[in-house]
């Protein structure tokens, strides 16, 4: 079985162009492709057992995918929108997962726990995630941030790394986001910047951003995170980001 490693195809999907495919640059190799798409990329094979691609499905990905169902049919980009009160916990989990199923976490839990090299790599691979996910479950990891929408309204597209999460300061304030189209990102807004996000009746402001200068500084956060990994690959619907994004954070010999 070809496992997803980090991002799974759910949200790698919604990142498919008309050609039902995706640019993405392959960090690696230092090379931009032409013809990515979500069934393939960032997979290998038995990466994780049978058991735990179930529990990716049934507790983390089916419930974030049926989310991203919603907000597609139901249209973020209007004047009012909702999300039920369990949506937030999704989508926090599924963060979680995406810091848990890294390979960059992965490796430094084996350098701190040298025991552990002594068992197969599928079964480390199945602990670390799974345990990872639990116990940020269990420390309320990002009870202090607000979860929020970013609607992207430039023809920029937003970029998609495997990390898939990645920060930065808004007038100050830590926000963390995860693009999951080429016009939205899920945004968790540090609550020390709560006055200008929660209202008096306890509606949620999202944000319209419309200066492509903001597009390019979050799509270089993203690619410029995902290169300190010396791993993976950063996807886009279309190639004239990318190839921006290579020449302005990338060094060749």
């Amino acid at each position: 079985m070809n496992s997803h490693i980090q991002m799974p195809r759910v949200l790698l999907k919604r990142f498919h162009n008309d050609n039902n495919r995706f640019f993405y640059y392959d960090i690696e190799k230092r090379i931009v492709e032409n013809n990515g798409t979500a069934k393939s990329t960032n997979t290998q094979l038995d990466y994780y057992s049978q058991q735990t691609e179930d529990y990716f499905g049934d507790v983390i990905e089916t419930p974030f995918g049926e989310l991203l169902t919603y907000i597609e049919k139901t249209g973020i980009d209007r004047e009012t929108f909702s999300i039920s009160s369990s949506a937030k916990q999704i989508i926090k989990n599924f963060m979680f997962a995406l810091i848990a199923r890294g390979p960059s976490f992965s490796n430094q839990m084996n350098r701190e726990e040298n025991f552990w090299q002594a068992f197969p790599a599928q079964f480390l691979h199945d602990f670390i995630s799974k345990n990872g996910i639990i116990i940020a479950q269990e420390n309320d990891l990002l009870s202090e941030y607000i979860v929020t929408f970013m609607l992207n309204k430039t023809t920029i597209p937003f970029v998609l790394s495997m990390d898939g999460i990645y920060n930065y300061t808004l007038n100050g304030h830590t926000v963390i986001n995860l693009p999951i189209a080429p016009n939205v990102t899920v945004s968790l807004i540090h609550e020390s910047y709560s006055s200008r996000v929660i209202h008096k009746d306890n509606s949620i402001s999202m944000f319209e951003l419309t200066r492509p200068d903001d597009i390019t500084l979050m799509n270089g956060c993203a690619f410029s995170t995902q290169l300190k990994r010396n791993w993976g690959y950063v996807i886009c619907s279309e190639r004239e980001e990318l190839d921006r994004l290579v020449s302005a954070y990338c060094c060749f010999d």
